[in-house]
């Protein structure tokens, strides 16, 4: 272990080659690469790694040492005051069953705390991380052609004959996660200091993992591309030739009308379908696709909320709620099986009320304003980090407009992991921002 002489305060750092540091960056390596396909990888790599911050931080004293920047601090500070708010909303509304289940999901959010102090300690994570989600696209994408050309059937279907690759849990988390794997490949793919191998295997990767997007149905996290389009020409992409600075971006808007347009792929159809739900919403007809069952949804949630402003109804309320709504107004029954309103900020909503909702905004904030502020950075890899962390996170986001991430163990997890292990290494890239600018 040694001390960095940086711009910042020194603290206790595990090197590179240490058995720790290589253990960790294995079980990061493995966690990226198989999550998306294989059962079980996701939590047990994240625990895993929990369990390792919780021995050595404990074991190094190094809980409070760690020199901790004003953002750092506010994002454990976030993380925190989501938890406590979520769960005095939980202990004031009564510990009914539905609720007690929802608390072991949402106190998985606090192994993201020692896994973060933790990996920002560890050297040489990077190359670890980079060549995982790597792994994880070409993996992710080439299980979705086998899936697919193999005649797989899942359990999740579109109409009666189609098919939606599910991956370990459901297209939404499938997809939506392969798609934030490809936005945050980019800096790899612009990286001239990378070998020519590297690089072709990250444009695979993307390529493969728009796919897996694309065969996997799910239309949610797709809003987050031509956002990340838009801040990737004012931010990495100033500093790159004008061919990677106008061509980045038109690769990715031409897999996105690919994957979308595409007439063999069930995207085209599920593209069509919500083109002819907007069309039948806007003429005040009924529609019984997703966004017209997650319209319904998401006024029951609302209308819980304003019944209950500041404390919120209290978590696995929701589903009591939307059973009432459904059998008063005789709406389809399909919707019974529903217990959350597929809109993660109207879950907090009904969960814990405004305290809720601006807590739960709040841990995204700070993990934006993290990564937003290094976008501009004279070090190379401080801005790729940045990006990298900064595509999962609005990604995420993006997922939480149509999907309760934080009402399945999935969702949770992937957003403590990835998180964590960006903002981690932003603090690492950071601490080498000195060196690294004699290179620049």
């Amino acid at each position: 272990m040694s001390g960095n002489p940086s711009h910042q305060p020194a603290i206790a750092t595990i090197a590179a080659d240490h058995s720790l540091a290589r253990a960790t960056g294995l079980i990061v390596f493995v966690t990226l690469a198989l999550a998306l396909i294989v059962p079980g990888v996701l939590a047990a790599g994240y625990f895993l790694l929990a369990l390792i911050a919780l021995v050595w931080l404990t074991a190094n004293g190094a809980w409070r040492n760690g020199a901790l920047s004003r953002l750092e601090r506010w994002l454990v500070w976030s993380v925190l005051v989501f938890i406590a708010v979520w769960a005095l909303s939980w202990v004031a509304h009564g510990l009914t069953d539905e609720a007690t289940r929802a608390a072991g999901r949402i106190g998985r959010l606090l192994p993201m705390i020692p896994v973060f102090l933790l990996l920002r300690r560890v050297r040489g994570m990077e190359d670890w991380m980079w060549r995982g989600l790597i792994a994880g696209g070409l993996v992710a994408g080439t299980y979705a052609l086998w899936f697919v050309l193999s005649g797989q059937s899942g359990i999740h279907l579109i109409g009666d004959n189609g098919f939606r690759v599910e991956g370990t849990t459901n297209p939404i988390y499938f997809g939506g996660i392969s798609l934030a794997f490809a936005l945050m490949l980019v800096p790899k793919v612009i990286d001239d200091r990378e070998t020519s191998l590297l690089r072709s295997l990250a444009l695979c990767a993307i390529v493969l993992a728009f796919v897996a997007n694309a065969l996997s149905g799910s239309r949610g996290a797709w809003l987050a591309v031509p956002v990340l389009i838009v801040i990737y020409f004012f931010t990495l992409g100033v500093r790159q030739s004008p061919v990677w600075r106008f061509g980045t971006p038109l690769v990715l808007l031409g897999l996105s009308l690919l994957a979308l347009t595409a007439p063999m792929l069930p995207m085209h159809e599920r593209l069509s379908e919500t083109w002819i739900e907007i069309k039948l919403i806007g003429e005040g007809l009924g529609s019984a696709g997703t966004i017209g069952l997650r319209l319904k949804m998401w006024s029951v949630a609302w209308a819980q909320f304003l019944d209950n402003p500041w404390l919120g109804a209290g978590p696995g309320a929701y589903q009591d709620a939307l059973h009432q709504a459904v059998n008063a107004n005789d709406w389809n029954p399909l919707m019974l099986r529903y217990r959350h309103p597929h809109n993660e900020y109207l879950s907090a909503l009904t969960n814990a009320g405004i305290p809720g909702l601006i807590t739960f905004l709040a841990m995204f904030a700070v993990a934006i304003m993290r990564f937003t502020r290094h976008l501009w950075s004279t070090g190379r890899d401080l801005r790729f980090i940045a990006w990298c962390g900064l595509a999962a996170t609005v990604t995420l986001a993006v997922m939480a407009g149509s999907e309760s991430i934080f009402e399945r163990n999935t969702g949770v997890i992937w957003f403590a992991l990835l998180v964590a292990l960006t903002s981690a290494l932003l603090t690492t890239a950071d601490r080498r921002l000195p060196v690294e600018q004699v290179n620049q």
